[in-house]
């Protein structure tokens, strides 16, 4: 009786092995993406207002037009993209969780 404990014992270790790597290296991902994301959109954010504040002027002086709707369905096209993305990243559960983790940590720290 001891044995067939002792055999069902390894298995779970086997198991647990597996899914800790995956914990630990989706943590490791999430908080490296969370991190860079959070500088980045800082800069890009920065960028983007110069650049946006530019065209208005320019629109405002009569050199060139905005087509508003034309940007504004660009947009929405890379938020689906980028959800597409987030959808596609989090399929199995023990990389997410720890992905969710890690993002948050690293977006916190940045």
């Amino acid at each position: 009786m001891e044995g067939t404990t002792q055999g069902g014992w390894e298995n779970i270790q086997e198991v647990l092995k597996e899914y800790g790597f995956d914990v630990g290296y989706g943590f490791f991902i999430g908080w490296v993406i969370g991190y860079t994301i959070k500088k980045f959109f800082k800069a890009f954010a920065f960028a983007l207002g110069v650049y946006l504040l530019s065209l208005i002027w320019l629109q405002h002086n009569g050199f060139i037009t905005i087509h508003w709707e034309l940007l504004g369905q660009w947009i929405q096209h890379g938020q689906e993209q980028f959800q597409n993305w987030l959808k596609s990243l989090f399929n199995t559960l023990p990389f997410s969780a720890s992905f969710a983790v890690g993002f948050a940590i690293g977006f916190k720290m940045g």
